[in-house]
């Protein structure tokens, strides 16, 4: 049993790391309505400053990120989210004059700059990937995090930037009518969600201590995409339900009988297929039609729906 739990301890770790960059997306797809294919550079931008600033930066003031492991990931958590802040802030100004499929292919192009740049920048190990992070988050903080972050989305949706931001994605035109800058919105949504991936990677490389080029490649951002559209991408709370499938699921295939585990991959293909086949609109829509119907045989009110 204990072997058991000492398994899942590295799953759950990454599963915290991968609900935050999941919301984050969230922001970005499901409030302001903006396909980003490239997210996963924005994670990679975060960790890779994260840990140069623990790395090279921290030691050279004289600090020694081990001997002040909260102060130190305090600092790298800043350090990676204004990185990829910035980063989503530059790639947003051009960008967000596209619309659909262009932007699309403008945010997957972004992401492969990313790999490129950071397989040539050799002090931070190239193609190697960049090693010896320190190690400073522990699960505690990770999950503390995760309901921070979800608050905090909580509440900007109830907040004018919020409302904003989803009238722009429910119609810009009326948006603009009502005096609402749209442009303002898509970029506020668009910085504070890859400001919140660079957090997701500064979480990152301070748990594995190890990060990659490979972190910010198509594959990544695609798994990403899955989860925040599996869980319902118009539901905060639906992109921790899709990213608990994309993480625990393959584990526990694991677990299953040998024809079943070697091909886990693929039964868990066509999970994810029935899942979206069912429900289209996510986990999240059949999670509250179930309780609707419920709802209606106890006689008890109805949930209500939103972020």
């Amino acid at each position: 049993m204990m072997d058991f739990l000492g398994y899942l301890s590295l799953p759950v770790t990454l599963l915290a790391i991968f609900c935050i960059q999941a919301m984050s997306l969230q922001l970005i797809l499901g409030g302001a309505g903006l396909l980003s294919l490239g997210h996963a550079a924005y994670l990679a931008v975060g960790g890779y400053a994260a840990g140069a600033v623990t790395v090279f930066g921290l030691p050279a003031l004289g600090i020694d990120p081990t001997q002040y492991p909260l102060t130190s990931l305090f600092i790298a958590m800043v350090g990676g989210m204004v990185a990829a802040g910035v980063t989503g802030f530059l790639v947003a100004l051009p960008c967000l004059r596209l619309q659909g499929d262009y932007l699309a292919m403008a945010t997957l192009g972004f992401g492969e700059i990313v790999v490129t740049v950071l397989k040539n920048v050799e002090v931070l190990g190239g193609t190697r990937g960049f090693k010896d992070i320190p190690r400073l988050v522990n699960p505690g903080v990770l999950w503390i995090s995760v309901a921070l972050v979800g608050a905090f989305l909580y509440r900007l949706y109830r907040s004018p930037l919020g409302l904003a931001i989803l009238a722009t994605r429910d119609d810009e035109i009326a948006a603009r009518s009502l005096g609402i800058s749209t442009s303002n919105a898509k970029v506020s949504a668009f910085v504070i969600g890859t400001a919140l991936a660079g957090l997701a990677g500064a979480f990152h490389v301070h748990t594995l201590q190890f990060i990659s080029p490979d972190a910010a490649d198509f594959t990544r951002s695609v798994e990403v995409l899955l989860a925040v559209v599996l869980g319902g991408m118009f539901s905060l709370p639906g992109s921790i339900f899709g990213a608990i499938i994309l993480v625990f699921v393959p584990e526990l295939l694991r677990f299953a009988p040998a024809w079943v585990a070697e091909k886990r991959m693929l039964f868990f293909s066509l999970v994810v297929i029935i899942i979206m086949v069912r429900n289209p609109a996510g986990l999240t829509a059949f999670v509250n039609s179930f309780l609707l119907r419920f709802g209606r045989k106890r006689g008890t009110p109805t949930p209500s729906g939103g972020p």
